[in-house]
């Protein structure tokens, strides 16, 4: 009996081990079977994953390619559109300019028709009296009778008292000798004012009509200039605006410049020879003296002197002997900004340099510089688009070509 039960038992322990091997198989097949099926699964997420990616990135792409092309298109536009409106702004500009000029003319004309009639009206009275005077003179003559000077002379009743009526009666004759070519002289100087007064009214004439017409042509431009402006883009008239702010700082900063160089007073001399070079000798000039493309495209622009490359904090040197006329920070785009006032050449032409964009000023207005002195460092303040040196020359005011005064041209 204890034999039996003892094998029951061994039969359900063997009995369990059995079930629980086949029953762990079976998870374990399950396990692979489920981690294949996820594997799978995700290996299909992955993959449709990375398709989406790949499209997306060739979405993208193409999107970038077309909006770079609509970008090319609508810069080609507004560039023809914008360099259109900027023409006709010049025009404008040049037209108000000749304008001006031609107004300047007639009230030129008209002070010296003022001027004229009135050296007219006083030359007109002083030959009037003068005239008067020999009229009365010659009378008195007639009257006397031409015979008059002989009886003087005839009766005198000594040598000396014959000397001394000879000599006065000399003088008279010689007055009235005087008088007459006084007379005549007045004449021609009428003659020549009333010439020259005939002449300046017909140019007023003239000048009148080619004001009236040139103010024709400029409203007439502006009402176009108006109209093509009114039908521009968003974008384009935002452009615009940046560009008529860029022109007007541009004037700005032309005004100032000649108004400082004809506010200066100083009695130099401009020895002449040739100037040193503005920089370190290794320099190079970046953008040439002359018209060049603005950074906003299709504007040109007339460059008033040549930049030079460098490094931040170079020497920048006085070309030649002179006085500092300004020395500060310039809004109008040039930045650190330095005038050197050199003299008169010997053509009485007032000559003026000037060095902009420093990173620092070293001299300051009223100061005496001798060529070679180190005026401001290289930098790249105000408009600029590295570490340069702006460098001009002006005769008069005027800006001219560097190469004409520099010793090299790098």
């Amino acid at each position: 009996m204890k034999n039996k039960i003892v094998s029951t038992i061994a039969l359900l322990i063997l009995t369990t081990l059995i079930l629980s091997s086949c029953l762990y198989f079976v998870k374990a097949e399950d396990n692979v079977v489920t981690n294949e099926t996820q594997n799978n699964e995700e290996n299909q997420n992955n993959t449709v994953n990375t398709l989406s990616l790949n499209e997306q990135k060739e979405q993208v792409e193409q999107e970038l390619q077309k909006a770079e092309e609509q970008l090319t298109y609508v810069q080609d536009e507004l560039s023809e559109s914008i360099v259109q409106l900027q023409e006709m702004d010049d025009k404008i500009n040049e037209y108000q300019a000749s304008l001006d000029e031609v107004n300047s003319q007639y009230e030129e004309l008209q002070k010296r028709v003022e001027e004229s009639e009135k050296q007219l009206a006083e030359a007109q009275e002083k030959y009037d009296k003068k005239l008067n005077l020999l009229k009365n003179r010659l009378v008195a003559i007639y009257k006397n009778g031409e015979t008059r000077y002989l009886d003087v002379l005839m009766n005198s009743k000594s040598i000396i008292d014959f000397v001394s009526k000879y000599y006065v009666v000399q003088k008279i004759t010689e007055y009235d000798s005087k008088a007459i070519d006084e007379l005549e002289e007045t004449k021609l100087e009428l003659e020549k004012i009333n010439n020259q007064l005939e002449e300046d009214k017909a140019q007023m004439k003239l000048t009148k009509v080619e004001a009236e017409k040139q103010t024709v042509v400029l409203t007439n431009t502006r009402t176009v200039y108006e109209n093509h402006k009114n039908s521009l883009s968003e974008s384009e008239k935002q452009l615009n605006a940046q560009i008529e702010t860029y022109k007007k700082q541009q004037q700005e900063l032309e005004n100032l410049i000649r108004y400082t160089i004809s506010g200066s007073t100083y009695e130099l001399k401009y020895s002449g020879g040739v100037m040193i070079w503005p920089t370190l000798e290794s320099s190079y000039i970046t953008s040439p003296y002359g018209s060049r493309l603005h950074p906003i495209q299709g504007i040109v622009k007339n460059h008033d002197g040549i930049d030079i490359g460098g490094k931040t904090g170079d020497p920048v040197y006085a070309v030649a002997d002179g006085i500092v006329i300004y020395s500060q920070f310039n809004t109008g785009g040039y930045g650190n900004m330095v005038m050197v006032d050199h003299g008169l050449d010997s053509n009485g032409v007032k000559i003026v340099t000037l060095y902009a964009h420093g990173d620092k000023l070293l001299k300051s207005v009223g100061d005496t510089v001798k060529q070679g002195d180190v005026i401001m460092e290289m930098g790249s303040t105000g408009n600029s688009t590295g570490p340069h040196v702006h460098f001009e020359v002006r005769e008069n005011g005027t800006h001219v070509d560097p190469k004409k005064y520099l010793s090299s041209t790098n």
